[in-house]
């Protein structure tokens, strides 16, 4: 498992928008035709994920839970098929995937807002979970060590940003695929982002409760025995015993109220955190990927003509320097990725040499495709 010193603070999202990233490139000194390649390389990845929203939104329509349109019965379709292709956008948008173990080791954390949730996993068929980016916080918790006493500092792992995929087992009451996206989550708080969650009381709110409750009912209920004991008419026995009920109905009141204040405590944290469902998250995810994607090869394609490099490591070096150098922050660039998308635009003659292609006929291969697109659509 991850300990917060073991974290690795970069990844390979690259934080900053298109656009900044082409005006700083234009500044490094990339000739008016390399920054026209540039240009066209946006277009042509910017149509291929237009492309790709339009074919996912289209296998997603039937598996889609808040969806108005009426299904086309004669068109097949798979739900195992759309989770794969929703697994691999993810991948393309930097995401990357909790295994079982990561997931059943951060339910087992407490929260540090005295949550603990259980959820029944049998009602689940497929489960989900992809992460991009994650940090350490520092929180400070009472521990049964100290009686719930003194405070003590503990490191949690903070996602910054969640991707959540459930489908159920009866598809009858619940069907579809449901989609869930979110920021900044605590690995604790894992267990508030799944739907039917059963909110349990924490330990110290049990203590506390038992001994207010536990000690005053215990107390009233002896006054009451007395009362009826010594008694002589029934109207003295009802006051004796309505006054019991009362006290009785006030402690059970306190839990209500706990259980309440769970409640809100989740809703509050559940409500700025989300950050979009279902159909929108994959129309979210579709424009990070293809964002992530431009950034990728037009950064590598630019430091291939600004600098003198012969090999990936050389190539992947490069990139992670100048970015640090430009904006003062460290990524780990997705190097193979890169010189892949590089090799299926024709940029480069082969993934060894790392050669590039002439100016005008890397232009020209990328008209070529744009143009085909438009065939396409027409």
């Amino acid at each position: 498992m991850d300990s917060p010193s073991s974290i690795s603070q970069f990844d390979h999202f690259i934080p900053v928008s298109t656009s900044r990233l082409i005006e700083t490139l234009k500044q490094s000194g990339l000739s008016p035709e390399q920054i026209y390649v540039i240009f066209k390389l946006k277009q042509v990845i910017s149509f291929q994920f237009y492309e790709k929203l339009v074919s996912l939104k289209k296998h997603y329509q039937p598996f889609n839970p808040d969806r108005e349109l009426l299904i086309d019965e004669s068109v097949s379709t798979n739900a195992d098929i759309c989770i794969n292709e929703i697994k691999e956008l993810l991948t393309a948008a930097n995401y990357n995937e909790l295994n079982q173990q990561q997931i059943e080791y951060a339910l087992q954390k407490t929260s540090p807002y005295g949550l603990q949730i259980h959820i029944d996993f049998s009602t689940f068929s497929d489960v989900s979970l992809f992460y991009r980016g994650k940090s350490s916080s520092t929180f400070q918790l009472r521990d049964w060590k100290t009686l719930y006493i003194k405070k003590k500092n503990i490191n949690l792992i903070r996602y910054q940003r969640l991707f959540l995929l459930i489908r159920y087992k009866d598809q009858h009451s619940k069907p579809g695929l449901h989609l869930k996206l979110f920021k900044d989550i605590l690995r604790p708080d894992l267990e508030m982002l799944f739907p039917e969650c059963k909110i349990r009381m924490k330990a110290f709110d049990k203590v506390k409760l038992a001994i207010t409750g536990g000690g005053g009912t215990a107390g009233g209920l002896f006054a009451t025995i007395g009362k009826v004991t010594a008694a002589v008419t029934p109207w003295t026995i009802a006051i004796a015993v309505g006054g019991f009920a009362m006290l009785l109905w006030r402690q059970l009141s306190k839990i209500f109220i706990q259980k309440t204040r769970y409640m809100a405590t989740l809703a509050q944290n559940l409500y700025f955190h989300n950050l979009d469902n279902n159909a929108g998250a994959i129309t979210y995810l579709i424009d990070l990927a293809r964002q992530e994607e431009i950034k990728e090869v037009i950064l590598a394609y630019a430091l291939l003509n600004l600098k003198n490099i012969n090999t990936q490591d050389e190539l992947d070096s490069a990139c992670e320097k100048w970015f640090d150098e430009k904006f003062n922050h460290q990524i780990d660039f997705d190097i193979s990725d890169a010189v892949k998308k590089l090799e299926q635009f024709d940029i480069i003659k082969n993934n060894e040499s790392l050669e590039c292609s002439e100016n005008n006929q890397i232009i020209e291969n990328l008209n070529k495709q744009w143009l085909s697109f438009m065939k396409v659509q027409n």
